[in-house]
């Protein structure tokens, strides 16, 4: 079983109803495709650039490359897949272009780790001092740090939810930092495991970031056809499945969804969005605090 961190996304209050409950927001409009700007700060230990955990800029385009895929399911990579019940999600991703102060990047900070010595206690959460070594106007960039403090499959990812009139999303961030944490082991094509090594896992905490849940939903310890993600088109399924056997069922009997970006399956079959979740995310885009203004952000051009 791999050591995948089961709470990817931060809520303070959870919110559950039952599936009959869910509701699912308008059919995305394919004539908008939303393009969003990235940040990625590299938290490194005083490595060159291209050893350890200060990853190449060949790596970390590689992985945005791999992401937009996935988002854009598109034919002949790793995010394609012919499945009725999912789609292009027309969203995509590019490493800002400007700086907050106007000047050009190409998107990529790279941070000493010890240059800084963040402030932070031991149960300090991350997303409350990730900040300090870098973060840039969460109303204009989608911050994504990536951190070489843990060892392969300790922690792989951690994402802060939205917070818009969807079921789940109502209540306020309660962390100094919006954004995404990856361990650096995890981002990109690596050598770390042969279940979390093609980047993935970025793909399963954009997710999260842009109000998806697991499949299993929110709340542990639910019967399993209580178990809950606010998409209708998803079937229920009692916890996270860890492996690509397709044998597996879900609550209902029917086949689960081992292919879903929102479970815990290994990276090689993960290649899924459902129409549901796509449109919870573009539903986000257009309506949710510190995320809709990404669509229109002038730290990029489209």
């Amino acid at each position: 079983m791999k050591n995948k961190f089961w709470h990817l996304a931060i809520v303070m209050v959870l919110f559950s109803c039952s599936k009959n409950n869910d509701t699912l927001p308008e059919t995305p409009d394919e004539s908008i495709l939303y393009t969003l700007p990235v940040v990625v700060h590299v938290i490194h230990s005083g490595e060159s650039e291209g050893e350890g955990s200060n990853l190449s800029t060949a790596r970390i385009k590689e992985q945005i490359e791999s992401l937009n895929d996935d988002f854009r399911r598109v034919p002949g990579t790793l995010g394609e897949n012919n499945f009725p019940y999912s789609d292009d999600a027309f969203i995509r991703f590019k490493l800002a272009e400007r700086t907050p102060d106007g000047d050009p990047t190409n998107g990529i900070r790279r941070v000493n780790y010890f240059d800084v010595n963040p402030d932070k206690g031991d149960d300090d959460h991350m997303h409350d001092w990730l900040p300090q070594l870098g973060y840039w106007d969460p109303e204009k960039y989608i911050n994504i740090w990536v951190y070489g403090g843990f060892n392969p499959n300790e922690n792989l990812g951690l994402a802060t939810l939205p917070t818009t009139d969807l079921p789940g999303l109502e209540k306020e961030l309660q962390v100094n930092g919006d954004g995404i944490m990856i361990n650096a082991h995890h981002f990109g094509k690596s050598g770390a495991t042969d279940d979390d090594n093609l980047g993935k896992t970025l793909t399963h905490e954009m997710g999260h970031f842009l109000g998806l849940y697991h499949l299993w939903g929110h709340v542990e310890g639910k019967p399993c056809l209580e178990q809950d993600d606010f998409v209708a088109d998803t079937p229920p399924v009692a916890g996270p499945l860890f492996n690509c056997d397709d044998s597996q069922l879900a609550c209902d009997g029917q086949p689960a969804p081992v292919s879903n970006y929102m479970n815990l399956t290994s990276d090689k079959c993960m290649n899924t969005f459902t129409k549901g979740q796509i449109a919870r995310m573009r539903h986000v885009l257009k309506n949710a605090v510190r995320r809709k203004s990404l669509t229109s952000s002038d730290v990029i051009t489209r």
